[in-house]
């Protein structure tokens, strides 16, 4: 499973790559391209018989996907005015609130009807199939650099996309398999660390000295770095990122553990965190432009996040569910007041040729955040569950032990007595609670950089 998770952050990376594409060639047919691949990779995983071919499918989903969020987000910056583009880019976290409650339920309807769990891929295509007229006669062409296609090709820092590619994938690797797949002083774990570590050096300098690419088309705006302000925005988008998939990774899992809900309904309770990040990025989209000030959402945001984390560290299985719901929405509140606020602000900074760059210059900080954190937090819940389960059952196995936290329908734990599967359910609500001081952390990180926004 973690190289399943691991093959589609790997592309969601490679933002980068699309937002300079973006910026060099016809946005709409990038656009229907990455969406043709993320069909096809849906129809790979619907028709999978076997691992490999849904980790394949899973990494063109990937990568398509990628391409559709950097140029739905491109679309928006070129079609749209400063003073409207954050609001339509608030639209997309209310497109994507709407996908994650609709589809753990259609999924899982799918799941246990006769069409089975396939259909929960099939579904893609047949949307798309929908979708297709307005994406061929409804989206305009629009290219930002009117160039040869020759010269666009001899202009592209090819050097840089390998190394970045490689070196995001090195990173992946290591963050995602370390302590889950394998030990964090095995050889593998330290050979991918070193190769991230070479492969990062190398793109440094590759980005800086590299002779044969001018400035503007370079991989990565390097000359963004010298401006504290881009910077400071890129690491709140990489901490609320990190925040927000991480909440809506461990709350459900809590709900699971603590009231026994299936993914169904642990989907559902994530309702409260989502309705308000919707709701609190559509008001940051509509109010921000009329008075011009950021800074404040994101003080305010990064505060709100803190108190419901801070809130969460405290809760164990006994918590109540309204208790529960007002944590969680509490970090919603934060995170939607300015996770797509970013976007709209780097691009009020730049000149309209740096769109393209602006766009990926945020989604890799939001794509990596995701990653990171969500890694991260994994291995705390791993290590801190572990070890409390090792207190209370000194006889079982490492195995047994990793069973018991990967959910409680395993024939170990329906194989403990009544006491000592309260008491794991306990511990196990104690460590996915631990989780959350990473969550406090970041936003605490958040707050303090956030004063220095102008």
């Amino acid at each position: 499973m973690a190289v399943l998770s691991d093959v589609e952050k790997v592309p969601c990376s490679n933002c980068l790559n699309r937002g300079k594409a973006n910026g060099m060639f016809d946005i709409k047919w990038l656009f229907i391209a990455s969406v043709i691949a993320f069909e096809v990779g849906s129809v790979l995983c619907g028709a999978a018989h076997d691992m490999s071919t849904v980790i394949v499918g899973r990494a063109i989903s990937g990568v398509g996907g990628a391409g559709i969020y950097c140029g739905g987000l491109t679309y928006i910056s070129v079609t749209t005015s400063e003073r409207e583009r954050p609001l339509y880019l608030s639209g997309i976290a209310v497109v994507w609130g709407v996908g994650s409650v609709l589809g753990p339920l259609i999924g899982g309807a799918f799941a246990q009807s006769s069409a089975t769990w396939r259909w929960s891929f099939y579904i893609n295509p047949v949307i798309a199939g929908v979708l297709a007229p307005a994406f061929l006669f409804c989206m305009p062409s629009i290219v930002l650099t009117d160039a040869p296609l020759v010269q666009k090709l001899r202009n592209t820092d090819w050097l840089a996309i390998v190394v970045f590619f490689g070196g995001s994938i090195s990173y992946t690797m290591a963050i995602t398999f370390g302590g889950s797949v394998y030990p964090f002083n095995s050889g593998s774990e330290i050979g991918l660390w070193v190769a991230t570590g070479v492969l990062l050096l190398a793109f440094v300098g590759v980005t800086i000295f590299h002779p044969g690419v001018s400035s503007s088309d370079k991989l990565y705006p390097s000359h963004f770095m010298r401006s504290l302000e881009l910077n400071i925005l890129q690491l709140q988008i990489f901490l609320s990122a990190g925040s927000m998939i991480t909440t809506i990774y461990y709350a459900p899992l809590l709900f699971q553990f603590t009231r026994g809900d299936g993914a169904l309904e642990a989907g559902v309770r994530l309702l409260p965190l989502i309705s308000m990040i919707v709701f609190f990025s559509v008001a940051n989209g509509g109010i921000m432009p009329i008075h011009g000030y950021h800074m404040p959402w994101y003080v305010f945001g990064n505060a709100m996040t803190l108190v419901g984390s801070a809130l969460m560290y405290t809760s164990d299985a006994h918590t109540s569910t309204s208790r529960l719901y007002a944590y969680t929405a509490l970090i919603g509140i934060g995170v939607g007041s300015f996770i797509t606020a970013g976007f709209a602000v780097v691009q009020a900074q730049l000149p309209a040729h740096e769109v393209n760059n602006a766009v990926g210059f945020m989604s890799i900080g939001q794509s990596l955040g995701q990653i990171s954190i969500l890694a991260i937090a994994g291995t705390l819940f791993q290590n801190i569950g572990a070890e409390k389960l090792r207190r209370i059952l000194p006889s079982a196995s490492q195995a047994e032990i990793q069973q018991l936290l990967a959910g409680t329908t395993s024939a170990y734990f329906q194989s403990l007595s009544g006491a000592n599967r309260e008491e794991v359910i306990e511990q196990i609500a104690l460590s996915i609670s631990n989780v959350f001081a990473l969550i406090m952390a970041a936003a605490a990180l958040g707050l303090v950089t956030s004063l220095f926004l102008s």
